[in-house]
């Protein structure tokens, strides 16, 4: 199963509801593959200031083999520069484009 998470909002209760169903999934389904793509103001929860504990769940999913891609233009809209950026977030030229091609690729959309 190849699922593909949406975040596009800085609200800390979506981004633990994503983050919820991607441990859930995990747990229920061992060896899914799983994608999170965050544009608009979501990018803000993928730089290293980022409240912690939503920066260790990140991590710790990381180390799961999640896949995490961050748009470069909401990226850019706010400011960000890619240094800034937490070490597993793959930065990618558009979001919508990724999502497009993950979705082309079979992953399930699922936007919390």
């Amino acid at each position: 199963m190849k699922a593909l998470i949406h975040v596009d909002r800085e609200d800390l209760l979506t981004m633990s509801i994503a983050l919820s169903n991607v441990e859930n999934l995990l747990e229920a389904v061992p060896g899914a593959e799983v994608a999170v793509v965050a544009n608009g103001s979501a990018v803000l929860f993928f730089v290293r200031q980022s409240p912690a504990h939503i920066r260790e769940r990140l991590e710790a999913l990381a180390g799961r083999g999640v896949k995490f891609y961050v748009c470069a233009n909401s990226l850019r809209a706010h400011g960000i520069d890619s240094d800034d950026l937490l070490p597993f977030a793959e930065v990618v030229p558009a979001g919508i484009a990724k999502i497009l091609e993950l979705q082309a690729a079979g992953y399930l959309y699922v936007k919390p």
